[in-house]
């Protein structure tokens, strides 16, 4: 089954949220219920005074593969996370056209009345119905869901089954490399406005197409998740040589180059301050965490 996690307004800037959520021990109940399925992050409004410059909305999915105790933090448990997938930012509500009614992804969000419940929407952990979760899905993959469902390959028949249950279906969607790759690429494009991070050139096609191509920093061969601070968006050739260890980026963003480079024309196109480009939104620059594995497992000095 399904759930929801939903984060600390600061909670991104002190924990890797790809790989663990913590959570209060009265979850566990229904964190235990989760495991070997899917969640969705969702970030609330900020309040007064609380820091934190994500949009409100369902920003992210992942999927539980065990709950740990969590050392140094009592009180608390660990959910550890795979197949970490971020996307843009999902509305909690959407107004109807009339703008008289409000829809909710969540449906025990309204009350008979038809206000907010006030007491749910503060439960930090919270459980999702199959369909909730595809309906929040297919809001944040619209402009891919058509394509993707036409490549979901036909699951082999179980006894008279006529199709693959909701589960295995749900995670050959998300776990396809295809979609993901192209979430991701749409998610860091839009960031930084589809400038190269290295150059800052900008080239679109008549078709809309954009030259850069959205490398993911620590490689996802190595776990590197699909999320907006392990990617950069680079022009084809600086794509290649990041991938190559040619080019890395330091911990201040600056642009170091590997003794075996030399290319005084390539080097004429990255930016005069010899630092990346950076996204406004702070959430969304690289982890200092995936700029360290780059330097020190793919770079060569």
């Amino acid at each position: 089954m399904p759930a929801i996690f939903q984060i600390r307004s600061n909670q991104e800037s002190i924990t890797s949220i790809h790989e663990f959520f913590y959570f209060e021990k009265k979850y566990l109940p229904i964190v235990e219920l989760v495991l070997n399925d899917w969640i969705i992050y969702y970030s609330p409004a900020k309040r007064a005074g609380e820091f934190g410059n994500r949009t409100t909305g369902y920003f992210a999915t992942a999927r539980i593969v065990s709950v740990e105790f969590s050392v140094g933090k009592d009180g608390y448990c660990a959910a550890k996370l795979v197949d970490f997938c971020e996307f843009p930012s999902v509305p909690f509500s959407v107004t109807s056209p009339d703008a008289l009614t409000k829809f909710y992804f969540e449906q025990n969000m309204q009350q008979s009345d038809g206000s907010l419940n006030k007491h749910a929407s503060q439960q930090r952990v919270r459980l999702l119905s199959v369909e909730e979760y595809n309906r929040i899905m297919e809001s944040a993959f619209n402009e891919h869901m058509n394509q993707k469902k036409a490549e979901v390959p036909t699951a082999p028949h179980s006894g008279f089954a006529e199709d693959p249950s909701e589960p295995l279906l749900r995670s050959r969607f998300i776990t396809s490399r295809a979609l993901r790759d192209r979430t991701f690429s749409k998610a860091v494009g839009e960031a930084y406005g589809w400038r190269c991070a290295m150059t800052g050139i900008h080239l679109r096609a008549a078709d809309g197409g954009h030259e850069v191509e959205c490398a993911h920093i620590k490689p996802v061969k190595d776990s590197g998740p699909d999320a907006v601070s392990n990617g950069i968006p680079l022009l084809r050739t600086f794509h290649w040589l990041f991938d190559k260890g040619f080019i890395s980026v330091e911990s201040d963003y600056r642009i170091v180059k590997s003794s075996r480079y030399y290319h005084p024309k390539i080097d004429n196109l990255i930016n005069e301050s010899g630092r990346i480009m950076l996204p406004k939104d702070v959430l969304v620059r690289p982890h200092p965490d995936f700029l360290r594995y780059h330097r020190e497992h793919v770079f060569k000095p």
